[in-house]
């Protein structure tokens, strides 16, 4: 794996070209043993800037011209050294807060970048389960409308009251005007909810038919991924949790990151060479290498996966709490500049609206 190198200031371009080709050189010597983790590990693929050499956008306007930056070492990007990310990637998953507006928009542009500049290119969905994939191929097939999908995948209501038709409809409705695939990629919650009441072994027994469903895990997940997940269901440590139940539930959450990425594995196989796969998820499952790229890479230890989740928030450095989430981590938008002329009215303050309440985790598995 090529280490992250920074060149010191005044090297010549010509130095930078051939310290790129003895990077090439070396990753290609070290084919036989995997390839590179990370692309803004590599100089054939990113020359990586010196802090503070990019401009952070003052005002922060989405998706194109937010403050992202790299996971492991806070280095500041921009959308070109992303789209660098994604033209070395075969996997780019997408990890969202559902109710993050700012993120199903971060979440749309990588798409249409993905579909515009890799034909082939295919999208997945953790909110599509895998027995809803012939109505998802109905409706990108213009046999069905936009509201018989909705209403017979039950997806309106999907992250919040109404979301569905602003935050995933719009991913779904680019690749049926390119003519790409759209992968449910999820269990159905029946077979979720049986990991945690009966185990894998009770659903390892089920008929061909059924087991089609849903994938078992093929990797132990990582033992940080317990412990976030524990931590979740605890409050933070404000209550008490049964160390029993939190495997019955992970056991749910397990099933998920299986399914998935079988499902983006399974896909990924079938594409053109040079297509890119794009998977959009609640974040708690791909951040810190969580379930799901342990999943992934059980089955596809060679496929290059680039991780990238968006925060709420605005910032100007990568905030300490979020190192080490994803490859890449993108914040949200500034608000807009309130502009003002002499004949203006006065400016009337906004009105705080009150925090959002979130749901209780439900009985038969995990949220995010």
């Amino acid at each position: 794996m090529a280490g992250g190198r920074q060149f010191p200031r005044g090297r010549t371009f010509g130095a930078r070209l051939s310290a790129a080709a003895a990077a090439a050189a070396a990753l290609a010597g070290a084919a036989g043993n995997g390839c590179t983790r990370d692309p803004y590990d590599d100089l054939v693929w990113y020359y990586r800037p010196q802090a503070g050499s990019i401009v952070v956008p003052r005002e922060q306007r989405g998706p194109r011209q937010l403050a992202m930056f790299h996971g492991s070492d806070g280095a500041p990007l921009d959308w070109n050294a992303l789209w660098n990310g994604m033209r070395w990637a075969d996997i780019v998953i997408v990890g969202e807060q559902h109710d993050d507006a700012n993120a199903h928009r971060v979440q749309l542009a990588i798409w249409e970048e993905a579909v515009a500049a890799w034909p082939g290119s295919v999208v997945s969905l953790e909110m599509l389960e895998r027995d809803e994939q012939a109505t998802v191929d109905e409706y990108l097939a213009g046999t069905i409308d936009q509201a018989t999908f909705v209403e017979r995948t039950d997806s309106r209501d999907w992250a919040a009251k109404d979301t569905w038709d602003d935050f995933y409809q719009p991913v779904i409705d680019t690749a049926k005007r390119a003519n790409a695939r759209v992968i449910a990629a999820n269990a159905p919650r029946d077979y979720v909810k049986r990991a945690r009441t009966e185990g894998y072994e009770a659903l390892a027994a089920l008929p061909e038919e059924e087991r089609a469903l849903f994938a078992l895990p093929e990797d132990d997940a990582p033992d940080t991924y317990r412990a976030r997940f524990r931590d979740f269901m605890s409050g933070g440590g404000e209550r008490e949790v049964d160390e029993a139940r939190v495997d019955e539930v992970l056991r749910s959450q397990r099933l998920w990151d299986a399914t998935m990425a079988d499902s983006i594995v399974r896909a990924w196989k079938d594409m053109p060479r040079g297509a890119k796969l794009v998977h959009l998820v609640g974040q708690f499952h791909s951040e810190y290498d969580g379930g799901l790229v342990s999943e992934i890479r059980a089955r596809a230890p060679w496929a290059r996966i680039l991780t990238v989740t968006v925060q709420q928030g605005t910032a100007y450095e990568l905030r300490a709490e979020d190192a080490g989430k994803a490859d890449v981590v993108v914040y949200g938008t500034t608000k807009n500049p309130i502009w003002r002329s002499f004949n203006a009215a006065p400016i009337v303050p906004e009105t705080p609206t009150a925090p959002v309440r979130e749901e209780e985790m439900p009985t038969w598995g995990f949220a995010y």
